[in-house]
Formats: structure tokens, C-alpha cells, sequence
């Protein structure tokens, strides 16, 4: 059962009627207003009105909420499910949240005003957020999308991160490449270090001496990955390769490449994690790892429905996604 204005008044030690006096918009003192937000927050408050709608109107309505910072994958994967939410009479609403905030209180005011019947949560660590807290209390169903998590457990649809990451190291080692750099975005985010993780293993296969895994990490801004590009190629001994761990990345460092003189794959060889136009027709063409973005929307569209129904009868559910390697022509063989 969701809390009432009794519990905020037992938690703020106000009257009802100054806490009633602010939900309906009238002016109170400031001291008070904030006292009443934050125990809004921490017990996931919403008005009965609303919580009314939420439990008993069907809206067929969900949403999909993204990180501020976004690029072309995420308008890839949003149209994906929007497109399998129509054929089930669901319409979507798109919502952005701030990834470095933990305080969620604001969207989640949001999805409640759209009165969602469920969420697709794309890389927010709910462990460091009050969203999951304010979802749960309210029963609303969400699922993790490019991500694994066990604490809180919820449904998971991701890419094979790990696997995908091994592999495209081994295939640059194999090639006679013994000093490889990466750039990858949030360390702390779930893929990137799931994709630095197979990149270690396969390091360690090959028997590669730590100081040659040159690993750096940032944001996943197109400005930082530029800035640690430039770093990485300027050290007295850069690698021969560098793996790209995101879109962003990889746009980066091919923006820096006149810059720095770098000719592909001559000078340096380039894979990136994700494909786009830009790479295929750059010349020469970039190599990648291919997520298949229809199926982890479709996974992800068709658990949230299940659950929506009720269906929980496999919960948690973690999906993982086969990736696929492109090869084309930006890594040298060194080892003939």
C-alpha cells in the first residue's frame, strides 16, 4: 500500500493541513515546502488521485526513459519498440533523466502525470537512484535495458558485452597487435565495464603485461572521448590498436585523426563497439561489433507487456543478445 499525507505528517512533524496546503499549490513557508519534498522522496509519495489512476485506469500507455546524453542507438532501439508497442495497442512516451543525479523524484512525477502502465529503464543504476524505490512502491513493472542487475533484481535485456569484447581483442592479439588501447565511457556504467572485462580476459589469455592494456575511461560525451583519444595517441609508446567501446568514442577519434597525423590502418588500427553509416564510409572503412538492436527492443517491449499482465512467473528475467563482428579494413596485420 502506497503511503498517505498521515505518514508525511508523522515524518515531518506538520499538520495536515500545511501538507494539504501544498499539494494543492498554495504557499507555505519555504523551511516547511522543503521538509514535505524530501519526505515525498524518501516515501515515495503520490497524490490518491493519481494513485488511483495508476492502479485501476488502463491508459495502454509506457515509456521509455533515456539518459540525457544519447546517441543514435537509443533512437535505433525507442523506434524498435515503439514499433512492436503499436501492434499491441501500447502508445510510448520517451522521458530523459540525468545520470549523474540520484535523486529521480522529478521524472518519476513525470511518468505518474502520464499515468504509465509500465517503464524501460536504459542505463540508469537504480542501486544509486530513489527511482527503483518510487517504482516498486507503486507497482509500477520496469524493465533494465543494456544492463544486468541483480541488486535491486528486476528483468534485464542486454547485449553479450563480455563475450563480444573477448572476442574483438583476441581478433586485434591474433593479428600481432601487443600494445592495445581502450576507450570506453562511465567505468562504473554496467557495459563498459563488462566490455573492459572481456578485454582483460582476453589480454590475459595472451599472456599481455598489464602496462600494454592501456584502458581509459571518461564520460560518454563526444568531447571527453576526443580529449582521452588525443592523450592515449600522444604517450612515447601509443599502441597499435585502440578498441572504441561506444558511437561516441569512435566518432571522437576519427575527428582527431588529421589532427594527430594518423593514418588507418597504417599508423594505428580502430575497431569500434556499434555500427553507423559514417563508419562504413569512412575510408578505410571501420571494422565494428554490431548489437542487434531490433531484438533487444522486441525483448525488452515483449517482457514489459508480460509483466504488465501480471505474468511474473519468471521473474527476474535476463536476456542476453548476440552480437555480430563486422570485419572491414581498419586493422593491420602485423604478425605476417
Amino acid at each position: 500500500m502506497g503511503s498517505t499525507i498521515k505518514d508525511i505528517a508523522r515524518d515531518t512533524n506538520l499538520s495536515l493541513a500545511t501538507i494539504s496546503k501544498y499539494l494543492n499549490g498554495k504557499k507555505i513557508l519555504p523551511e516547511n515546502q522543503k521538509l514535505i519534498e524530501e519526505s515525498i522522496e524518501r516515501l515515495g509519495y503520490i497524490p490518491n488521485k493519481q494513485a488511483q489512476m495508476l492502479r485501476s485506469h488502463r491508459t495502454n500507455t509506457i515509456c521509455i526513459l533515456l539518459p540525457v546524453i544519447s546517441d543514435y542507438f537509443w533512437g535505433s532501439i525507442c523506434s524498435y519498440v515503439e514499433e512492436y508497442m503499436q501492434r499491441h495497442n501500447y502508445s510510448t512516451i520517451i522521458s530523459t533523466y540525468d545520470p549523474s543525479s540520484q535523486d529521480q523524484s522529478e521524472v518519476y512525477r513525470h511518468l505518474v502525470s502520464a499515468q504509465v502502465e509500465g517503464v524501460i529503464i536504459v542505463s540508469l543504476d537504480l542501486q544509486r537512484s530513489n527511482l527503483f524505490t518510487l517504482l516498486k512502491s507503486n507497482n509500477i513493472p520496469y524493465i533494465y535495458l543494456d544492463q544486468v542487475m541483480t541488486e535491486p533484481a528486476g528483468d534485464s535485456v542486454t547485449s553479450d558485452n563480455c563475450y563480444s569484447a573477448y572476442c574483438t581483442t583476441k581478433y586485434l592479439l591474433e593479428r600481432g597487435h601487443r600494445r592495445v588501447g581502450v576507450i570506453g565511457g562511465d567505468i562504473d556504467s554496467y557495459t563498459t565495464s563488462e566490455r573492459i572485462r572481456g578485454f582483460r580476459s582476453a589480454c590475459r589469455e595472451f599472456s599481455i603485461p598489464e602496462q600494454d592494456q592501456i584502458v581509459m575511461c571518461g564520460d560518454f560525451t563526444a568531447e571527453t572521448s576526443g580529449k582521452l583519444f588525443k592523450k592515449l595517441m600522444s604517450q612515447q609508446n601509443p599502441p597499435t590498436a585502440v578498441f572504441l567501446l561506444g558511437y561516441f568514442m569512435t566518432v571522437s577519434a576519427i575527428q582527431q585523426l588529421d589532427n594527430l597525423s594518423i593514418r588507418i590502418p597504417e599508423d594505428l588500427s580502430l575497431i569500434s563497439f556499434d555500427d553507423d553509416e559514417i563508419f562504413s564510409a569512412f575510408d578505410p572503412p571501420i571494422s565494428v561489433v554490431v548489437q542487434d538492436l531490433a531484438q533487444m527492443g522486441t525483448e525488452a517491449s515483449r517482457l514489459l507487456l508480460k509483466r504488465i499482465q501480471g505474468d511474473y512467473s519468471d521473474f527476474p528475467r535476463t536476456k542476453i543478445i548476440k552480437t555480430h563482428f563486422i570485419e572491414r579494413s581498419s586493422v593491420r596485420d602485423l604478425s605476417k
